[in-house]
């Protein structure tokens, strides 16, 4: 289950620096990583803060699972939080029914498609390595 922590750390790893890069940085196109409505506006605008926010708590999950290889959080407890994060990354995976998820309404838009190729799955896959991880593990 080793392997299954190293890969769930890496990808958070990721993510958060990505997020770091878009607060330094800005993204290029917002909206292939932001939800947009179908005239182009963006319907989320979280700034620098809210972007440093998601990468600290995308870094913070990672040193979840990098824990059994550091030791970070010596109590048992830790494997609840692992929980958590897996249904909340399910959540991300079903969406908001509208702009989210698999079973979103708005389609056709750049973030649309992004989310149906590659968000989605992701966070699916993350959830789906979460649960292996703390319910088979």
């Amino acid at each position: 289950m080793g392997v299954i922590s190293m890969i769930l750390a890496i990808i958070f790893i990721f993510l958060s620096g990505l997020h770091f890069y878009w607060a330094l940085f800005g993204i290029k196109d917002p909206t292939s990583v932001l939800p947009a409505g179908k005239d182009g506006s963006l319907k989320m605008k979280p700034g620098k803060v809210g972007t440093v926010a998601v990468g600290l708590f995308l870094a913070f999950f990672a040193v979840i699972y990098l824990n059994p290889f550091l030791d970070v959080f010596p109590f048992r407890g830790i494997q609840y939080i692992s929980l958590g994060v897996g249904i909340l990354f399910l959540l991300r995976a079903i969406g908001d029914f509208k702009y989210l998820g698999f079973f979103k309404t708005v389609r056709g838009t750049n973030f649309a498609t992004m989310d149906s190729n590659y968000y989605a799955p992701l966070a699916l896959t993350v959830s789906l390595l979460i649960f292996i991880l703390e319910l088979w593990g």
